[in-house]
């Protein structure tokens, strides 16, 4: 905060409880986390017995679930199976091994129901790989786990393009650039053109709030008149 503050004519970030910097960077870590990045550090795994006598719905207890990337089963033999994962699927009765699983329901609590698209035909084990959701920020001495100090440079760059749209500064749209530009450089498994769309949406989305931030001025400049 100190850092940001020194670069943005010393800016306060710390008006009202810790606000709007404590937001500023729970936004900032949250993007870097969030869909479509994967980060290795972020990566966890769990695993559920799935049984023939247990249908198609199974409860897991998992507190930091953001989005689960693979899946796959075992059998008896440890034979090793993948699993196609779905946003929904019905509730059926028909047995056979399981082809996809889906997270159906969250209560908020951790406790999360999958569904498979089958009662299963043995006992397998289901696993899966996932990424965890960021956590929330509620202290200036907290830190930007689990991501890496290496991308320092990131957190840095994301807090200073958040508190130039902030104050209006004309440098947002650099600082906004290399912070989308830094975090896609470090994303092998994105294609070209996820990056393209990713980045054409970022910037876009930062120049409408430019936009409105100067027509919201404009309009306050012509009733002082």
């Amino acid at each position: 905060m100190t850092y940001v503050k020194t670069l943005i004519k010393n800016q306060r970030f710390s008006i009202d409880n810790l606000q709007p910097g404590i937001t500023m960077a729970n936004i900032v870590l949250q993007r870097m986390l969030g869909a479509p990045f994967v980060w290795r550090e972020n990566r966890a795994n769990i695993s559920q017995a799935i049984t023939t006598t247990g249908g198609t719905d199974y409860v897991v207890v998992i507190s930091n679930l953001g989005r689960i990337e693979t899946q796959w089963l075992t059998d008896a033999n440890q034979n090793s199976i993948a699993l196609e994962g779905a946003v929904s699927l019905p509730k059926v009765s028909t047995t056979r091994r399981p082809l996809k699983v889906a997270p159906v329901y969250d209560d908020n609590k951790g406790n999360i129901t999958l569904r498979f698209d089958a009662i299963p035909d043995q006992n397998y084990t289901a696993y899966f790989d996932y990424q965890k959701k960021a956590p929330l920020l509620t202290s200036y001495a907290a830190t930007f786990e689990p991501v890496s100090d290496e991308f320092g440079y990131l957190f840095n760059t994301g807090m200073l393009a958040l508190g130039a749209l902030i104050t209006n500064d004309a440098r947002f749209n650099i600082w906004q650039a290399e912070f989308v530009a830094g975090i896609l450089a470090t994303q092998d498994g994105l294609d070209a053109q996820s990056k393209s769309l990713f980045y054409d949406q970022m910037l876009n989305a930062g120049r409408t709030a430019l936009r409105s931030q100067q027509m919201g001025k404009n309009a306050m400049q012509g009733q002082l008149r």
